[in-house]
């Protein structure tokens, strides 16, 4: 999950966002690049950390619903990172459990934890596109990001932030198979270098979430991580919020205990 801020995107900015396609010239292609290699450059060596997240999904004519969660990410710098996610809250999801292998020029690995029949489930790399724990995230977005597992085009410079800085624009091509989406339009903050929002399109190239990273705070004296995020499905609406809470980092988290068969251990 990739997790001021740029506004919300107008309806004007919205048909400029459809409509913006890199030229796809190799300086675009190489400036595209060195951003996202910046990016991961950047934000290498947390080792691993663990947040607790609260999650509010909106949906029209709907009471909000809430969800409690803790979300585990250990970083593998060859092989991609692993991230577990469990579930405390509401009584119907407590006790769930998922799990994300990110790998590289490939399909994630995935499997969830039912706790109402005691399974472990394997999910198929055709799966990623349903939706996550009933919010406008999808399994696919959970993952972590992989700089080899996109192409990459500068798109433009644009104003964002509070105070106002020139932040950099490019488009994530998904390389991998199976993924959900055409491309995500990123809008990146050289501050931090971290995202400030990240455009959806589907596979026809119509843009479809948006996610909105909020209120970044430094941890470790390197590592900027969002305290808010927020995924609006651009169809109907829908939001999920989700605050997150007390980071910590170098919590000594390792491969073993991110196992599928390890799952039921995590089950709260």
């Amino acid at each position: 999950m990739r997790i001021a801020v740029c506004a919300a995107l107008s309806l004007s900015a919205l048909i400029f966002a459809s409509s913006a396609m890199a030229d796809g010239t190799p300086e675009n292609i190489k400036r595209g690049r060195e951003i996202a290699a910046t990016v991961d450059r950047n934000d290498a060596g947390f080792a691993d950390y663990v947040v607790n997240g609260r999650m509010t999904v909106k949906r029209a004519g709907g009471a909000p619903a809430r969800r409690d969660f803790q979300m585990n990410t250990l970083e593998v710098r060859v092989g991609g990172d692993k991230r577990l996610v469990s579930f405390s809250q509401p009584r119907d999801l407590a006790g769930f459990v998922s799990l994300t292998f990110t790998n590289p020029g490939q399909p994630d690995d995935q499997w969830i934890y039912m706790p109402a029949v005691k399974r472990v489930k394997r999910l198929a790399a055709r799966d990623k596109t349903g939706s996550f724990a009933g919010s406008e995230f999808s399994y696919e977005d959970i993952a972590t990001w992989e700089l080899s597992n996109y192409d990459y085009e500068f798109i433009r410079e644009e104003q964002c932030g509070t105070p106002a800085t020139k932040c950099y624009t490019i488009a994530n091509i998904p390389k991998y198979q199976y993924s959900g989406y055409a491309r995500l339009v990123e809008t990146i903050d050289p501050r931090m270098w971290q995202p400030v929002r990240i455009v959806y399109f589907d596979k026809t190239n119509r843009p479809l979430k948006q996610l909105e990273f909020r209120n970044y705070q430094k941890f470790e004296g390197k590592f900027w991580r969002p305290m808010q995020i927020s995924m609006t499905n651009l169809r109907d609406n829908s939001v999920s919020d989700i605050a997150w809470s007390d980071y910590k980092f170098g919590t000594g988290l390792n491969a073993a205990q991110m196992a599928a068969n390890r799952l039921p251990s995590w089950s709260r």
